[in-house]
């Protein structure tokens, strides 16, 4: 059984694997930059791995791409959940709210991956900002969610801190640090392989001690990944963690990632391609979207679609929890 360390390692060997195995949806390589779809079954990896945005100088995979099967289920579960919660008039007391943090900062050996208080206090600033819409004032969708750093937790574990690419190793870290319910926020920063990786709302109640979001050290504002240090992994990945997939989840198909109002896109984008069109279908590809994988600079909003996605999933999935 291949480990989750799988998920974020060289997408060459992911795909070799897959493929000797067998009935899930991996991303590869394209010959334009962008990634094809191929089909492969690796039925003991956690639900799907995915091509990521990938760190300069590594050959990082996130876990957040999934399979048509799993996205068909999650789908029908959500859509349930909330038909359930407007019948018994939850809705309108769930939605938007304040999302308490809890930030885990692991270190390496000689603190390396430290971070001071002004730092994470920076990268909640554009997580804020982000969820407000205040990017693209006008455009972007403002969410009513706003995150609240409740508490700052610092650990010295070399092991974590290189080592969560490794499926034991990211259990025994966040089970052992892991604060609060669905509800609650955990975000460790580490140094993985690539940028970030994130559970989905629905997972919860398969492995609550999972939840969460793990993001690579050098991704926050003022860190050394290159096009990628302006904090805003943070608020991809939170968007997973929020229930929303990668716009380009799908490819050209007229449900893509289940929001109507990101069009279609063929594969992930690389830099900031200004009108990049890679579907036949209606609209250019949403390169500003923070759940592509444009660099930084050029992530700048959520859709009002996105955000309906968002709140359906908290209320179905988190809201009291």
């Amino acid at each position: 059984m291949l480990e989750q360390q799988n998920s974020r390692r060289g997408r060459a060997t992911l795909l070799a694997g897959a493929l000797a195995l067998g009935a899930l949806t991996v991303l590869s390589p394209s010959a334009a930059g962008g990634t094809t779809v191929a089909q492969a079954s690796l039925d003991c990896v956690t639900d799907a791995l995915s091509a990521a945005r990938v760190k300069p100088g590594a050959g990082g995979q996130e876990r957040n791409e999934i399979s048509r099967a799993e996205a068909e289920r999650m789908n029908r579960d959500l859509r349930e959940r909330v038909a359930a919660a407007k019948a018994n008039g939850r809705v309108e007391a769930a939605a938007g709210g304040t999302i308490p943090v809890v930030f885990h900062v692991v270190t390496g050996t000689g603190g390396v991956g430290g971070m001071t208080d002004a730092t994470i206090a920076q990268q909640m600033r554009v997580l804020n900002e982000g969820y407000a819409g205040a990017e693209a004032p006008g455009v972007a969708a403002d969410t009513g969610f706003t995150f609240v750093l409740q508490e700052t937790k610092r650990w010295s574990n070399n092991t974590w801190f290189t080592g969560v690419d490794k499926a034991r190793v990211e259990k025994q870290m966040k089970s052992s640090t892991r604060v609060g319910g669905a509800s609650t926020l955990n975000v460790w920063s580490v140094d993985i392989d690539g940028l970030g990786f994130a559970t989905f709302p629905s997972w919860y109640t398969r492995d609550p001690l999972l939840d969460g979001v793990v993001i690579d050290y050098s991704s926050v504002p003022g860190g050394s990944a290159t096009n990628f240090n302006l904090g805003k992994t943070l608020t991809h990945e939170v968007g997973h963690w929020m229930g929303l997939w990668h716009t380009f989840q799908g490819g050209c198909t007229a449900t893509n990632d289940e929001v109507a109002d990101t069009p279609a896109q063929s594969s992930y984008s690389t830099g900031c391609p200004e009108g990049r069109d890679s579907c036949t279908l209606p609209g250019l590809d949403p390169v500003h979207n923070y759940m592509d994988y444009s660099y930084d600079s050029c992530y700048n909003q959520f859709t009002p679609g996105q955000n309906t996605r968002m709140q359906d999933a908290w209320i179905a999935y988190r809201s009291g929890k």
